[in-house]
C-alpha cells in the first residue's frame, strides 16, 4: 500500500514482530545456560598441548557468551523500543495528539 510521504503503523504486526523477537532472545539465554557446562573444555591429558587447547577453548566459549549476553540484551532493546513507539506513530497515523 502506497502512502506518499507518510508512515503507517500496523501495531498487530509489530506486537507479533516483538513478541517473535523477545522470544528469540528467551531461546538464546536458554540455550546457552542449558549448554553451558557441555561447552565448557577438559584437558584430555596433562600435556601442554592439552592444557592450552582446553584454555583455549574455554576462552572462546566464555568470549561467546559475553557477546552473545550482549546480543540479547540489544534485541530486547529493540523490543522495547518497537513497543513504545509503534503505539505512539499508531496514534499519530490515526491523527490522534501524541
Amino acid at each position: 500500500m502506497n502512502h506518499g510521504e507518510s508512515l503507517s503503523i500496523q501495531p498487530g504486526e509489530v506486537a507479533d514482530a516483538t513478541t517473535q523477537l523477545a522470544g528469540l532472545a528467551d531461546r538464546v539465554t536458554r540455550v546457552m545456560q542449558a549448554e553451558a557446562l557441555n561447552l565448557a573444555a577438559e584437558p584430555s591429558a596433562r600435556d601442554e598441548v592439552s592444557q592450552r587447547v582446553a584454555a583455549t577453548l574455554n576462552e572462546v566459549h566464555a568470549s561467546f557468551g559475553k557477546t552473545s549476553e550482549q546480543g540479547q540484551q540489544q534485541l530486547r532493546r529493540v523490543v522495547e523500543a518497537l513497543r513504545t513507539h509503534a503505539g505512539a506513530l499508531a496514534a499519530a497515523d490515526d491523527g490522534l495528539a501524541v
